[in-house]
Order: structure tokens, then sequence, then C-alpha cells
């Protein structure tokens, strides 16, 4: 009965191992790539960017006449060797038609120009247009003292942003353009906040490190996301800001766009937060690392108890005692 409930428990311990063995390798890899937005957001993609998903994303995108997000998980889809079928290829390449892409930039830039807000490129550009000769700027400030005025509620980040920005747009002029990342980012980040897409954390991030005279770096982080832009799109670049919690996470969401390009935008749509930081992901992944290292040590004892009992068996006349025996194994 003994030998029979020892059986059962090493091939309970055995079967495990299938199973979480294997978890625990994915657990230790995302682990190791916490701090590579590229090979975390490979990892992650792994599980979930199957043909289907990515087919019923494409399809999705294009009946609501979301080029950009297409084009994105159609780029996304080519890079990893996922096939597109014909169809949607065909239907994506009609949307994609001269004519169509007028009317919908045209739209957008006016759009951007006249209110700042923005969902794309052409709008983004607008929107930048407005900035750089500085009615941007003044637009968002006299919007937002009106609100002061009238007793509504008062967007104090993106007023902020706009003093700021007019003085990003002198610094561009004087610099002969070299701020221009900067002053893009900074519209970026406008973009979003009109919208409400800034998390609470990135605006107190911001706060804290402008209050405490670490503007530098906030000026870094607005370069940072500008580049981005022009590597992953708008669409990306509001979508990673959305995400971000802090100021320096900024460089996560770059640096995943650098290695992802135009199918940055289908990766954050995909994941969220966790394409570029190791966030929900890490407690589920400790505990398989955990339980790996718990399997191994449990089939390693099977492994000791099995050879002191096959010493025992083979060699009963040398007498050797227990501890003996422990001793060899």
């Amino acid at each position: 009965m003994r030998r029979t409930t020892k059986f059962a428990v090493v091939a309970a311990i055995l079967a495990a191992a299938v199973y979480v063995l294997p978890q625990g390798k994915r657990a230790a890899e995302l682990h190791m790539a916490a701090n590579d937005p590229a090979k975390l957001s490979e990892l992650q993609l792994d599980r979930v960017f199957t043909p289907d998903y990515a087919r019923g994303e494409i399809g999705r995108a294009l009946a609501a006449d979301d080029v950009e997000l297409a084009e994105s998980f159609v780029a996304l889809a080519d890079e990893r060797g996922v096939p597109v079928p014909d169809e949607l290829r065909a239907r994506l390449k009609e949307a994609q038609s001269p004519s169509r892409i007028r009317i919908r930039m045209a739209r957008s830039f006016g759009r951007g120009f006249a209110t700042g807000e923005t969902g794309d490129g052409a709008g983004l550009l607008g929107a930048a247009v407005g900035d750089l000769i500085g009615w941007g700027d003044v637009r968002d400030l006299a919007r937002e003292s009106w609100h002061a005025v009238s007793g509504q509620e008062v967007n104090k980040f993106l007023a902020a942003l706009s003093v700021a920005g007019l003085g990003v747009t002198a610094w561009t002029y004087s610099s002969m353009g070299a701020a221009a990342p900067v002053r893009e980012g900074v519209t970026v980040v406008k973009a979003a906040a009109r919208g409400g897409r800034l998390s609470e954390g990135f605006v107190k991030s911001a706060g804290r490190m402008l209050a405490s005279g670490r503007a530098e770096r906030v000026g870094v982080a607005l370069a940072d996301l500008g580049a981005m832009r022009g590597k992953a799109g708008t669409r990306a670049a509001l979508t990673g800001l959305r995400e971000t919690q802090s100021i320096s996470e900024i460089s996560k969401i770059a640096r995943l766009a650098t290695a992802r390009g135009r199918g940055t935008l289908a990766a954050l749509k995909t994941l969220g937060r966790d394409s570029f930081v190791l966030s929900a992901a890490a407690v589920v992944a400790f505990g398989w690392l955990l339980g790996a290292f718990v399997n191994l040590f449990l089939i390693v004892a099977a492994i000791q108890q099995g050879f002191i009992a096959l010493v025992r068996k083979l060699w009963p006349s040398r007498g050797l005692r227990p501890t003996q025996l422990d001793a060899i194994a």
C-alpha cells in the first residue's frame, strides 16, 4: 500500500511537470524581458495573436473605416508571418484609394487645425500647424479661460501645456527647428489631454517633475513621444500615452515603436500596458515560476528516494545502513 501511494505521488509530480515546467520557462522569459519592450511584446503576442484573431481585428477595423488600425494589424501580421486573406487585403487597398484618403485627410486636418481634436496623422498635422503658428496654444488658453470665467471645469493640465507650448514654439523658431520633436510631443500630449486620454498617474508624474525642477527630463520624454509618432503613427502615440502611468514610461513605448514600427498600434490595441511593461502578468508569471521551482525540487527528491530504494534492493548483503545510503545519494 505504501509503495502504491509513493508511486501515485511520483506519477502526479511528473504529470504536473508536463504543464508547470513550460509555464515556468515562459515566466522566466517574461521576467528576463521586463526591461525590453520589443521582446516582452513578442512573448505576449505569441499567445494571443493568432490568424483568427488577426482576421477578426482587420475585418472590424475596415468595417468601421478605421484604415490606420487595419494597416497596423496587417503590418503586425506580416511581421509575424500570420497569413492575411486576400479579400481583406483587397478591401484595405480599396480603402487606401487616393480619393478616399484625400477626403479623410482634408476633414481631419481641418478639424485638427480648428479645434485641436485629432485621432489620426492628418488631424495631428492640423493641430501641429496651429500650434506652430501659436494659434493652437492661444485657442486652448482662451477656451480654458472662458471655462474659468463661466464657472465650468478648467483643464489645468491643458492650460499649463498651452503656456509651455508657446515657449516651445519660440524655442523651435530660435533653434532653427531643433526643438521640433519637443513641439510635436507637446501637441500629442495636448491632444490626449483634450480628449481625456491621459492617465492620472501620468499627469501627477509630469507635475512632480516640473515642480522639482526636472523640466529637462520632461522635454526628453516629449521628444521621444514626437519621435514615436514619426515611427508608429499618431494613433499609436495617443494610445501608448493613454496606457502610460508616468513620464518615465514614455521611453518604453518609444522603444516599442522603434521595434514594431507601424505594427505598434495593433500591439497596443491587443496587449495594452502588457506590451511594454510587466504589470498584471508579473504576478501570474511569478506564481508559475515558483511552481516550476517547487516541481523541480519534488522531482529531484523523488529521484533521490528512488535511487536509495534501488541501492537497497540491489545490494542488501553489503549491510549498508540507511545513513550511509543517504550519504551516497
